[in-house]
């Protein structure tokens, strides 16, 4: 199975062999402009040779699995609450998956609701950007983030735990 390596905004990655560990940190800047998932194969001075996934994404994505609400923020009209399933999160945004095609297009505002499953059981509420949408699994990025608010906190320390 490849290893994700992430990408540095310098365009700079940092292999490491995971037969004999050493690491080098190596330019791959030739790959920002592919669109798609980028796998190389790194060759390693002792020998060895492994599969790499380069991971441009800016922040880390936790994969999880919380039930949650979404509401389409329609102006004026009448809005009704849907379940979703969070598949991954970050500090800019989440993945969901829906039970039915959604109403919604890209650009669209969406309100999302869930529990994580921290100790606390922390609620975060957030507005959010439709930003991808691929059959029932849709890319959502926060509206805002501010350091002062709680569900940001609790969201900051479970991406990090």
């Amino acid at each position: 199975m490849a290893q994700k390596v992430y990408v540095t905004p310098t365009y700079t990655a940092v292999f490491e062999c995971p037969l004999c560990k050493n690491s080098r940190s190596v330019d791959v800047s030739k790959f920002k402009k592919i669109e798609k998932e980028v796998k190389i194969k790194v060759n390693c001075p002792c020998g060895h040779s492994y599969p790499v996934i380069l991971e441009r994404r800016r922040h880390y994505r936790k994969p999880v699995n919380l039930a949650g609400t979404y509401l389409f923020l329609v102006p004026g009209g009448p809005a009704k609450k849907k379940m979703l399933t969070v598949k991954d999160l970050s500090r800019s945004g989440l993945k969901i998956k829906v039970s039915e095609k959604p109403d919604f297009d890209v650009g669209d505002k969406v309100l999302v609701e869930f529990h994580l499953d921290d100790n606390k059981r922390s609620m975060i509420k957030k507005e959010t950007i439709v930003r991808t949408i691929s059959d029932l699994h849709i890319g959502l990025e926060f509206s805002t983030t501010d350091a002062s608010d709680t569900g940001d906190k609790a969201l900051g320390f479970y991406l990090f735990s």
